[in-house]
């Protein structure tokens, strides 16, 4: 059973991050893949951030808030940059 899921939870990251690059799949399907990677890694953040706050474990709280603030960062600079191009 842990083959069974560990195949079809990698299929599915895999596929959404192959998905969300490339122009030739339909803007419909990537925006859902993009909403599937950024629940899953959602999911981790905030994860690493209870956890650190339940176990008082600092060095965790602070890795959590750090992937979080990258993560935002780089959404916001993509956005950005789809945002000119379709400008020009």
């Amino acid at each position: 059973m842990d083959i069974v899921f560990d195949i079809i939870f990698e299929l599915i990251v895999d596929g959404s991050v192959e998905a969300v690059g490339n122009k030739q799949v339909p803007m419909a399907v990537r925006v859902i893949a993009a909403i599937i990677l950024l629940a899953f890694f959602g999911g981790i953040i905030g994860f690493c951030i209870f956890l650190g706050i339940h176990d008082r474990n600092w060095i965790t709280l602070v890795l959590g808030a750090l992937i979080m603030i990258v993560t935002i960062y780089q959404i916001i600079r993509l956005y950005n940059r789809y945002k000119h191009r379709s400008d020009e």
